[in-house]
């Protein structure tokens, strides 16, 4: 940033600057605690947003035009989100609810309203400054609900705890009882989110209620078992009270709530809360196992690998690629599947080719699918990366250990990459004008080529042997993914393979291309399943209490297919391998149809409320109205009886692009001023400042 100033200094030893202007981008400002950028990493504005606002009875929804066709849908789930609310809390949030909604996540990282770096692991926000909530609606639309849900408990918290006041912040609740609950109003929890609480329970790394320090993402599942518990054994009006008096203890004493709302003391509660979980997660290990009760482990002699994740199989079945965190660093790293040892690491070191590789559980939000892929020859393996504005395809070369191809593309938050069999094409899953679908790149001419075209949330592809056809998975109904297949001839057309009220996913062809193995959380927790294609016979391949993933088929010359797959255990990721001709069981399905199955559209998510637009209720945006955001102020004597002073204020507008920040300071009979000006709304950021400093 190119900083001009204009300073008048006077014999006085006092200066005042007028009118400092900066233009470029705002790298740095120290004058207040609102603004955190640093030198070399502000945050990039990549497009331009056109705001509108669109009011609705409970809401007002701010979108640009590129969105436009998805306001009906996302104010029909807001409402029927806040109808649901209203009636479990019995409570009225009173003033119209901001919700600030962006089409994809690479949009939403770009938002002002947090000026830090928003990391692809962070789904959505709400903000108790005027109860705003701020999200992505790229997922399904059952997710979307559920991720409304999740934000909207949020301002019921805000407006219930807080009463409406910025200053309830002081002192809050610990982040088990805040996320614990808005996952558990939002019934929120996925398959795999529930193996965290699984492995906690089986494993005896359950936290007490006690413990304000519980954080991370076993403070989400650990809070919403602690709901799950309250309810079984005081109700719906239990969990009221709790709620109420917690908001009634001073600094958010979860313990003295207990003892109000329960008369239970805390540690008896936590007692009976852990003999809970116990008898209902114990037995279920005494049924099944941990992962290597089924499969032999993968290890690491020299202890650099602490987790290790989305397997992909060369096509010799030698060597398995993973996504693995070596020393604190996600990499690439090889396993020679004889031994099962990593061999060597394909992106160690520094690089400026890419911020970090996309990776479920890790850097991303865990879907479904490899983030990984081999291609047919064995001497190039496939992967996402975050890269500025987005996510770029990035070809790395086995046999040299380098990034040899980038591609970018219009298509944003793709995942899953599949080499075609004749190594020209990547496949992989996408957003675009707010569909996910399946898409195909040729490597050579970088075309982008889209392959399913529908409102339904497609994933996770695979190419058959022959690269005649394509292999993925669809989100249908409420919240269950489904294979489907299409052929290349006519994509058009989708067989149904699977049918069921659980998810399949992950699905990858046996080297013959007879079988297809898949994860399947039929059984509620997700395991390997194997099914042959001609007949529908289905065999399963684990049985784990905590959770099974991502499997990978390795081809054995003169032997049948070995299976390496990623097993959680301990609070983390291990791979394991596993015979397909050793299974634990073999499930009853119906042999799969001859004929497309999608003749009708596919059944969809349904909200309890929907919403028909009224232009009438159409604005635009003005966003030079500020309002307090932030303020602070102390006073203070030295040692030597000189009296201090210190106060500031941080104003912004509802999207934070125009923000305000005002200090005044004083010591003896010195004062100081200064106030800036910042406008954030565009690529090109510029600031503008007043101050008057006089030296002491």
């Amino acid at each position: 940033m190119v900083r001009l100033d204009h300073v008048v200094r006077s014999a006085a030893s006092r200066s005042r600057a007028l009118t400092l202007l900066a233009l470029g981008a705002l790298l740095a400002l120290t004058c207040a605690p609102a603004v955190e950028a640093q030198f070399g990493k502000n945050k990039i504005q990549y497009r331009d947003f056109d705001w509108k606002l669109y009011s609705s009875p409970h809401f007002t929804f701010y979108y640009y035009e590129s969105e436009a066709d998805q306001l009906e849908k996302v104010a029909s789930l807001a409402e029927s989100a806040y109808d649901r609310l209203t009636r479990e809390f019995d409570h009225q949030v009173q003033d119209p609810i901001p919700m600030i909604f962006y089409a994809t996540h690479s949009a939403f990282e770009q938002n002002n309203i947090i000026l830090n770096f928003i990391p692809e692991g962070v789904g959505a926000f709400a903000s108790p400054v005027r109860n705003r909530m701020v999200l992505p609606i790229d997922l399904p639309d059952g997710e979307l609900f559920q991720l409304i849900l999740h934000e909207l408990t949020h301002i019921f918290q805000y407006d219930i705890l807080y009463r409406g006041k910025v200053s309830g912040r002081v002192g809050g609740a610990p982040q088990w009882f805040m996320e614990g609950m808005a996952s558990y109003m939002a019934k929120d929890e996925s398959t795999s989110d529930k193996m965290y609480l699984r492995d906690a329970v089986v494993n005896d790394s359950i936290p007490s209620i006690l413990q304000r320090g519980t954080s991370g993402f076993l403070a989400y599942r650990f809070g919403h078992a602690a709901f799950d518990f309250i309810e079984d054994r005081w109700g719906k009006e239990g969990f009221r009270d709790f709620l109420f008096e917690f908001r009634n203890t001073f600094g958010g004493r979860a313990d003295r709530a207990v003892e109000r709302s329960f008369r239970i003391d805390p540690e008896d509660f936590d007692l009976d809360f852990r003999r809970w979980l116990r008898k209902e997660y114990l037995p279920k290990l005494v049924e099944t196992g941990e992962p290597s009760d089924f499969g032999r482990p993968f290890r690491d002699d020299k202890g650099e690998i602490q987790q290790v994740l989305s397997p992909a199989a060369s096509p010799s079945g030698d060597l398995v690629a993973a996504l693995a965190v070596t020393r604190g660093d996600l990499d690439i790293v090889l396993y020679d599947t004889r031994t099962r040892r990593p061999i060597a690491n394909l992106t160690r070191g520094y690089t400026g080719s890419y911020e970090y590789l996309a990776a479920q559980f890790l850097t991303i939000g865990a879907r479904m699918g490899r983030d990984i892929s081999f291609s047919a020859d064995g001497n190039y393996v496939a992967a996402f990366a975050k890269r500025e504005r987005g996510r770029s395809l990035m070809i790395f070369d086995v046999l040299e250990r380098k990034l040899v191809k980038t591609i970018e593309m219009e298509v944003e938050q793709q995942m899953n990459p599949a080499f075609s069999p004749d190594g020209r094409t990547v496949a992989f899953a996408g957003n675009q004008a707010g569909r996910f679908d399946i898409y195909t790149v040729d490597l050579e001419s970088r075309e982008v080529t889209r392959v399913t075209d529908d409102e339904t949330y497609d994933g996770a592809p695979v190419f058959s042997p022959d690269g005649a056809s394509i292999i993925f998975s669809s989100v249908v109904g409420d919240n269950h993914a489904q294979l489907f297949r299409v052929d290349l001839s006519d994509p058009s057309k989708r067989y149904r393979l699977t049918e069921g009220d659980w998810s399949d996913k992950d699905a990858i062809f046996s080297s013959k291309g007879t079988w297809l193995v898949f994860t399947s959380d039929r059984t509620g927790i997700d395991n390997i399943y194997a099914m042959e294609l001609a007949t529908g016979r289905t065999l399963q391949l684990t049985n784990v209490v905590t959770g099974c993933l991502m499997p990978a088929v390795l081809k054995r010359e003169g032997a049948i297919d070995q299976v390496v797959y990623a097993g959680f255990w301990r609070g983390g990721f291990d791979l394991y391998l596993v015979d397909i001709d050793k299974p634990v069981a073999e499930v009853e399905v119906p042999v799969p149809p001859a004929d497309p199955a999608v003749v009708q559209p596919l059944a969809r998510f349904e909200p309890d409320i929907q919403v028909t637009l009224d232009e009438a209720n159409r604005s635009k945006y003005r966003g030079f109205k500020l309002f307090v955001e932030d303020a602070g102020a102390s006073v203070g004597v030295t040692s030597d009886q000189t009296l201090l002073g210190y106060t500031y204020l941080s104003l912004s507008d509802y999207l934070g692009d125009r923000r305000m920040i005002i200090n005044f300071s004083s010591i003896s009979s010195f004062s100081n001023f200064d106030v800036v000006y910042l406008d954030l709304s565009h690529r090109f950021n510029w600031s503008a400042q007043i101050f008057d400093r006089r030296e002491f």
